[in-house]
């Protein structure tokens, strides 16, 4: 069976775009039958996305739009082989790794061109899907972050008819947030000088009137 025609997303569903560019890229591969299954996520992810996005555009395309996109995943899973969300996981993962050594190597080897920038980019793309499955690791979140900046500084780069850097900068490593300053120590007047000691003044003798000189 023919996969259906792409819908159309509405301007207020922009953010999905990335998501359902990558579902459709995903449908036309026949080489892996994991594709299928990669794909789904990213209509899964996207309709998420959709949902939160339509409290504020409650529009008639908007909920045609997700009612459109909520029947072909319905249609979707009835296809798949059965698979628990661990295993969706774990594919997903494997699969976005995949694509993002595919660029990294490509760009350590100084080989980077538009072509590696925007495989960068939809490797960061399939790492943002991995939030439909709770918390990220750390890894994950570093591979995200890196793939979305090799993208721009590559193009960047491009764009002012450089060649782009490869790997990360030496001067920056964006894995590692930058050290945090001590905070500076909580102002403190001044303590007041202590007084010099003064001993006490003795005390004033009583006054004693002269006494009678003694007769001869």
């Amino acid at each position: 069976m023919a996969d259906p025609q792409p819908v159309k997303v509405p301007p207020a569903f922009k953010p999905l775009l990335p998501f359902v560019r990558r579902a459709e890229e995903l449908d036309r591969d026949t080489s892996r039958p994991e594709s299928k299954l990669i794909a789904y996520f990213c209509r899964q992810y996207a309709m998420e996305m959709g949902i939160k996005l339509r409290e504020n555009d409650a529009s008639n395309e908007a909920t045609d739009y997700l009612l459109s996109l909520m029947d072909r995943l319905e249609t979707e899973k009835n296809n798949l082989p059965d698979f628990t969300q661990e295993e969706g996981k774990e594919i997903c993962e494997d699969f976005a790794i995949e694509i993002f050594s595919k660029a990294d190597d490509e760009d350590r080897a100084g080989m980077a061109n538009k072509s590696t920038a925007r495989t960068f980019y939809a490797a960061g793309t399939f790492f943002d899907i991995l939030n439909q499955f709770g918390d990220i690791s750390d890894d994950v979140a570093e591979k995200r972050r890196y793939c979305k900046y090799k993208a721009a500084t590559i193009l960047k780069a491009i764009k002012e008819g450089k060649t782009p850097e490869p790997g990360p900068p030496d001067e920056v490593d964006i894995k590692t947030p930058a050290p945090v300053a001590p905070p500076a120590p909580a102002y403190q007047p001044p303590s007041a000088p202590a007084p010099v000691y003064e001993p006490p003044a003795a005390p004033t003798p009583a006054y004693q009137p002269p006494s009678a000189p003694t007769p001869a």
